[in-house]
């Protein structure tokens, strides 16, 4: 019975950090209105996650804050 109990929280233990782990989201921020597209090539040539809305803004992962001050500040 102590083997189910140990068995039991140890699975939902990892399940719970499972779900966390591929629960999180992608958070992006507005870099600008405008995403000509030059300059989101010249931020994919960097490894920059970036992404362009339908509304034609331009969105910078969060991650990459500090790549993209370094490489186009």
């Amino acid at each position: 019975m102590r083997k189910l109990i140990v068995f039991t929280l140890v699975f939902f233990f990892l399940g719970s950090l499972t779900y966390l782990f591929f629960n999180q989201e992608e958070k992006y921020y507005k870099l600008s209105e405008t995403a000509p597209p030059e300059y989101v090539k010249y931020l994919k040539e960097n490894g920059l996650d970036v992404k362009v809305e339908k509304d034609g803004s331009l969105w910078l992962n969060e991650k990459d804050k500090a790549d993209f001050v370094v490489c186009c500040s």
